[in-house]
């Protein structure tokens, strides 16, 4: 399948979110055009504003517009927004922790559903549209069931079997969560299968996503999730145990417009496992004058209690090279002791 043409248009739905704001910066630096869905003309504001104060510049900046969507279920909207578009990443979440169990079906299932049957259906109806990213997540890999499966390493041949019944009926937000992403994912497969598509499809199925925010941010409390992580002053227990930069995951997500495939393709984007004892062992050692990291058994590891993940087809077919923890979790920590001005 064709790959995509350099300089050519990018459909980035979700613009403001954290992992969004780096795949615009990426795109933007590689000389792609961009143009963003969000929810209001003041989270595309915001989002330039932040990006600019990131480092993007003003001459990449100027291939980037938004275009607002309300509702990402919308397909008359998303139709009109793939518009000259040679590539969509479908990065818009409906993630949301506040739900509670009655809740899961609006604010999860129908969502994440929906809004990755629509990024298909729309794209299907442009025919300069050549590839479709869909942003899925080691959540739709992971069969959490299994427990920790200490020497299980887990590929892109591997899949969560949750199911949206699952998730409807869940009595936790976890459980919902994973069986949002395993759904939504599984109905991008479900459409290239039962119908005839000119793009390729791709998934990213990333672990926990660690690194410096540029999207606009103006709490502690509104950090995404795998951020929190660093953030407590408390050591959480690690229950999602690998981990990938967040720039790493971007240029993933970049790599995948232009490599030379075949058909339709699934990458699991993890750089290695990790643990919170890690995390604060590294900020302490790092940043010795500042640390509020809590101690709690320094060198203690948990990587040998659980199951791995092999990323090597991503590594091999996209030429990533994976950042370490420290190189990711020091400019988050000082990003964030700034923010509680500590």
């Amino acid at each position: 399948m064709a790959p995509v043409d350099s300089g050519s248009l990018v459909l980035v739905t979700g613009g403001n979110g954290f992992i969004a704001a780096h795949c615009i910066a990426t795109l933007l630096r590689s000389g792609y055009q961009v143009r963003a869905t969000v929810r209001s003309n003041e989270k595309g504001d915001s989002t330039r504003k932040s990006l600019s104060a990131a480092g993007v510049g003003a001459r990449d900046l100027g291939g980037l517009e938004f275009v607002v969507v309300p509702d990402p279920t919308d397909l008359q909207r998303l139709s009109s927004a793939l518009q000259d578009c040679q590539a969509v990443l479908h990065l818009a979440s409906a993630f949301n922790y506040d739900a509670v169990p009655a809740e899961f079906e609006e604010k999860l299932m129908i969502p994440a559903l929906k809004g990755t049957q629509v990024v298909c259906e729309a794209a299907a109806q442009r025919s300069t549209v050549r590839r479709v990213v869909i942003m899925s997540s080691f959540a739709s890999v992971y069969d959490a069931s299994l427990g920790l499966q200490p020497g299980r390493v887990y590929t892109e041949e591997d899949w969560c079997p949750l199911t949206y019944e699952d998730g409807v009926n869940a009595t936790a937000v976890p459980v919902a969560y994973r069986a949002s992403k395993v759904v939504a994912e599984r109905a991008a497969w479900d459409y290239v299968r039962d119908h005839q598509v000119n793009y390729q499809l791709v998934t990213l199925c990333p672990g926990m996503v660690f690194g410096k925010m540029i999207h606009p941010i103006s709490s502690l409390s509104q950090l995404n999730a795998s951020n929190q992580i660093a953030e407590t002053a408390k050591s959480p227990p690690t229950k999602a145990p690998v981990w990938v930069d967040v720039e790493d995951l971007a240029e993933a997500s970049m790599k995948v417009l232009s490599y030379p495939a075949t058909g339709h393709d699934r990458f699991l984007v993890t750089q290695a496992s990790y643990d919170t004892q890690e995390i604060a062992d590294v900020v302490r050692a790092q940043l010795p004058d500042r640390h509020l990291a809590p101690l709690g058994e320094p060198g203690s590891r948990l990587a040998h209690t659980h199951y791995s993940c092999d990323s090597s087809k991503a590594q091999r077919m996209l030429g990533l090279k994976f950042k370490g923890l420290k190189e990711s979790i020091i400019p988050l920590a000082e990003q964030l002791y700034d923010m509680a001005k500590l």
